[in-house]
């Protein structure tokens, strides 16, 4: 909510014309009934390149980018004036303490010490389940199951919890389903550390 009221000072001032379909970004010398993307798309690919750092290049790319920009900007502004609203000044203290490398390096793995400890001292189905609570009752992770309110798939008109699978084990079905050396060997080390 913060972020997205100061947002609106940093976007352009509001147009009276909004164009929906931009025919500079069209290439009216291709026929439509011959290659209709490039005759729908052809002067915006040609004006924008793929960068040499992407795989794909596209208006959602550009919307992307320029968003990080502008709340770059917006935490930058917010972390160095100091006369900014308290809540905007959280957000940015927040953003400063994640910035600072060079003292997070010195921290070590100190600010989660104790966490790493309570852990390791877990030794029966109790403790597991009692961490699995703290956990997700502090906002810290969704340990084996996922718990959310979303849209019934059946009536889209309501909203009810749903149930699905956490994210404690290995990334996609694909780790467990290839048969190739390297996914062998994933699965081979995550059993052991199991």
């Amino acid at each position: 909510m913060i972020i997205s009221v100061a947002l609106l000072s940093f976007l352009p001032p509001k147009q009276t014309h909004r164009k929906f379909i931009d025919l500079a970004n069209m290439d009216l010398s291709i026929r439509p009934g011959d290659i209709f993307y490039l005759y729908a798309n052809g002067n915006w690919i040609k004006n924008n390149p793929v960068p040499p750092s992407k795989t794909r290049w596209g208006s959602f790319n550009v919307l992307i980018d320029n968003n990080t920009e502008r709340l770059h900007k917006l935490l930058e502004q917010s972390a160095q004036n100091k006369s900014t609203p308290s809540k905007f000044q959280k957000v940015g203290d927040f953003y400063t303490s994640g910035m600072d490398s060079l003292r997070l390096e010195k921290l070590g793995y100190d600010p989660i010490k104790k966490d790493l400890l309570r852990i390791n001292d877990l030794f029966s189905l109790k403790g597991m389940v009692n961490e699995m609570a703290f956990e997700r009752t502090q906002g810290i992770s969704s340990p084996l199951l996922s718990i959310y309110v979303a849209q019934d798939r059946k009536q889209a008109d309501k909203y009810i919890p749903q149930i699905g699978q956490g994210g404690l084990t290995l990334p996609d079905r694909d780790y467990y389903l290839k048969h190739d050396g390297r996914s062998q060997k994933v699965r081979d080390k995550y059993v052991s550390y199991m």
